[in-house]
């Protein structure tokens, strides 16, 4: 009887198995055909490397509807209107939560706001996803400071200046 038992057990296991591989996608990858520079734009061997200019930091383009949360949420901070903001850059969020200016205003409004603790940690939600654009990195260092100043945090707020 046990042993009829462990069959059957492993009959179903089988047929289990069996039903979920037929479900599995069975996709074969496939080398991509079309390249994105044509072969006269790749550099030559032995000739010297186009230079980047330094001092323009890499901006990934966002989405039109960003850019217009964006602008919007910056006008409506600087009529002092901090909610309203945050709730148009929460939208703009939710389209691209990689995007570091969007972080970076809703730390400002929070701390228009008197969340400072939220806003610093907005700010610092911010510096983990820039990648090179330094401009906005400082601003949110000097953000952090100020509200770690406001809450009376006046060693760190220094160190953050400094930053």
């Amino acid at each position: 009887m046990k042993r009829i038992h462990t069959l059957f057990s492993y009959l179903i296991l089988f047929v289990l198995l069996l039903t979920l591989s037929s479900c599995a996608d069975h996709r074969v990858a496939s080398i991509p055909t079309d390249t994105r520079f044509p072969p006269e734009q790749l550099p030559q061997i032995g000739t010297p490397t186009p230079k980047m200019p330094d001092k323009t930091p890499y901006l990934p383009k966002r989405p039109k509807a960003v850019d217009t949360m964006i602008t919007k949420a910056k006008k409506e901070l600087d009529r002092k209107l901090p909610e309203a903001a945050f709730q148009t850059l929460e939208r703009a969020l939710s389209i691209d939560g990689q995007d570091p200016m969007i972080w970076h205003l809703m730390a400002k409004a929070r701390e228009m706001q008197g969340e400072f603790h939220q806003a610093e940690s907005l700010a610092r939600k911010s510096n983990s996803l820039v990648r090179s654009n330094p401009r906005l990195t400082k601003k949110n260092w000097l953000l952090i400071a100020d509200v770690l100043e406001k809450q009376g945090y006046i060693q760190e707020a220094e160190a953050a200046r400094l930053k």
